[in-house]
């Protein structure tokens, strides 16, 4: 279970953040999660949930929002949505596909006390 890596990361990042203000509580946390990122929205509230036991995180709400994978072409350099993980640009049918969004993993924002 990747999430588990991957929440970790989040919490480093929840950590040093809140560490610069003067926080009594967590109450939401939002992150933008890449569909190339394979991560669970299940799997990731689980984790989420471990994470914040007996900490000031604790009774969180978590808003994970999937984010979908762009393409940019190499040959014409249309962008668009890549359907499927089907890595074929829709305009001239070349292979050669930049991944420009859907890999990402971003704390978007904290509402806090």
């Amino acid at each position: 279970m990747h999430e588990m890596s991957l929440m970790g990361g989040v919490f480093e990042v929840i950590e040093k953040t809140i560490s610069q203000y003067k926080v009594s509580r967590v109450l939401q946390v939002r992150l933008k999660v890449g569909e190339l990122t394979n991560a669970e929205p299940d799997a990731l509230q689980m984790v989420f949930e471990a994470f914040c036991k007996d900490t000031i995180c604790e009774g969180a709400e978590l808003i994970v929002e999937r984010v979908p994978v762009r393409g940019r072409c190499r040959n014409c350099q249309l962008e668009f949505t890549v359907p499927t993980m089907f890595f074929l640009c829709p305009k001239c049918q070349n292979t050669s596909i930049e991944v420009i969004q859907g890999e990402e993993l971003l704390l978007e924002s904290l509402e806090v006390e």
